[in-house]
């Protein structure tokens, strides 16, 4: 009976392996893209709210416009913070498939 449990659970291992290599691999992957395009949408964002509180204040900008800039700069300025939620959510499946090995 020990000697089954162990093979089905050296099965499972095997099995889940790939898999969690496959997950690592895209969380890596997705680690390294938040953290090239992070500076580039943080400024990007941030000169967009700006653009939009100047240009109403100095009445170059009517409140909808400005609206839509403020609504525009915040958008892209919270697209790193999305991203960074997906390499939460990708360490937490691998956690879970790594908890197969504990059977």
């Amino acid at each position: 009976m020990k000697a089954i449990r162990w093979l089905l659970k050296l099965v499972l291992v095997m099995i889940t392996l790939p898999l969690i290599l496959a997950v690592w691999l895209a969380k890596w992957f997705v680690v390294f893209l938040h953290h090239c395009s992070a500076w580039f949408f943080y400024l990007l964002g941030s000169v967009l709210l700006a653009t939009a509180i100047l240009s109403y204040l100095m009445h170059q900008s009517q409140g909808m416009e400005a609206l839509q800039m403020l609504i525009g700069g915040f958008v892209i300025f919270m697209i790193p913070q999305v991203v960074g939620g997906v390499v939460v959510l990708l360490e937490l499946a691998a956690v879970m498939l790594r908890q197969v090995w504990y059977i």
